[in-house]
């Protein structure tokens, strides 16, 4: 049987050691070796990572001086011919079946045109996690609700044809949640975005209060430029930041019952950050309503 050939594209910037634990273990695919590669486009590293893709006979190293891993992808999708292209992160760890379930889903004629794979969150030290990672860990990657309830994948785990993604056509580059506005507009084109859970890699937790505070500003900086393009953009916003502004109870209930917390001092740590997090979040976001500086790149694209 004639097996479709695969290209992995990881976009890459600054994590050279968690880069060459991903590249050991998608070496160690039980898809043929003969029938896929990896390309790694660096995004602007402070330090060359040609040595370390060097030490992997499968891989091989791109650039692409536009910041953004939606640009990052465009460019190995540009710079490779085969028939499926997956995509993954750098701080990600694919399970050794990993592309070969992703390419029976896409061929198994269930009319699914993307897959996007089960992302699990591991904390650095399962016996000692912090706060954060107790948090990341339920709702890092909400893989399944994006898939099923949202219709996009998140950019960590998706495989999708060729032929599909010059369809639906590049992602759009950092201002933008990219992988939010691709599978977007993949369904509104009229595919299928199927949710696959054995189609999966792990990803590291994040640690610290900073990390967290991180993902709050670049998620309110994507939203505030994805809403910007839609009618009445102030009005929604406003929408959006009370919605945040109230208290997440349906969250609170999901970390009280959820098995991926088995001690009832991890779910009481996890609520209480929840609530940090999401008032934080909701503060960042009023700023942006009221028109005070929020992070100074939320500039680039402000709402009519």
């Amino acid at each position: 049987m004639h097996l479709p050939f695969v290209d992995v594209i990881i976009p890459h910037l600054n994590d050279r050691e968690r880069l060459a634990i991903c590249l050991d273990l998608l070496e160690r695919q039980t898809y043929p070796r003969d029938r896929y590669r990896v390309l790694v486009v660096d995004n602007g590293s402070d330090i060359p990572i040609d040595d370390v893709v060097a030490r992997f006979p499968l891989a091989s190293a791109a650039s692409e001086a536009e910041r953004g891993c939606g640009s990052a992808r465009n460019r190995g999708a540009a710079l490779t011919t085969g028939d499926i292209l997956a995509f993954t992160d750098s701080d990600c760890r694919p399970e050794p079946d990993w592309i070969a379930n992703g390419v029976r889903h896409l061929r198994s004629g269930r009319g699914v045109d993307i897959v996007g794979g089960e992302i699990r969150v591991f904390c650095a030290d399962e016996a000692h996690p912090t706060d954060a990672e107790l948090l990341d860990k339920t709702f890092g990657f909400e893989q399944r609700r994006y898939v099923c309830r949202k219709h996009f994948s998140a950019g960590a785990n998706i495989m999708v044809s060729r032929e599909v993604f010059a369809t639906v056509g590049p992602f759009r580059n950092g201002a933008f949640p990219e992988d939010l506005e691709w599978g977007r507009r993949a369904w509104a084109k009229g595919f299928r975005i199927g949710f696959a859970p054995d189609v999966l890699v792990r990803h590291p937790a994040r640690r610290t209060w900073n990390e967290l505070k991180g993902k709050a500003d670049r998620t309110a900086w994507h939203s505030w430029n994805y809403l910007g393009e839609k009618a009445w953009p102030r009005m929604r916003w406003a929408l959006y930041t009370c919605g945040m502004a109230l208290p997440p109870l349906w969250k609170c209930a999901h970390l009280l019952t959820t098995p991926v917390l088995a001690k009832g001092d991890h779910r009481r740590r996890a609520i209480a950050t929840l609530f940090r997090v999401r008032y934080y979040r909701a503060g960042v976001m009023l700023g942006y309503l009221l028109n005070r500086a929020g992070p100074a790149r939320a500039k680039i694209r402000p709402l009519p």
